[in-house]
């Protein structure tokens, strides 16, 4: 995939997915900023998928 697809796609996933995330909110409000991020990055599956397209997007940079 090309650089420009790779940030359509996070962006896309981004989209469909985060925007409106009822668990997000919900940790957000309960524990704060901090704690809703590390879930998403840790626990959430799409959390998971955009770190794989960052990886991704990491390689095809350092070529």
């Amino acid at each position: 995939m090309q650089h420009i697809e790779l940030l359509n796609e996070i962006n896309d996933v981004m989209d469909t997915y985060c925007k409106g995330c009822f668990l997000k909110s919900h940790f957000r409000r309960t524990y704060g900023k901090n704690y809703a991020h590390r879930f998403c990055i840790q626990n959430c599956t799409v959390g998971q998928e955009l770190q794989e397209i960052g990886r991704v997007l990491t390689n095809k940079e350092q070529h």
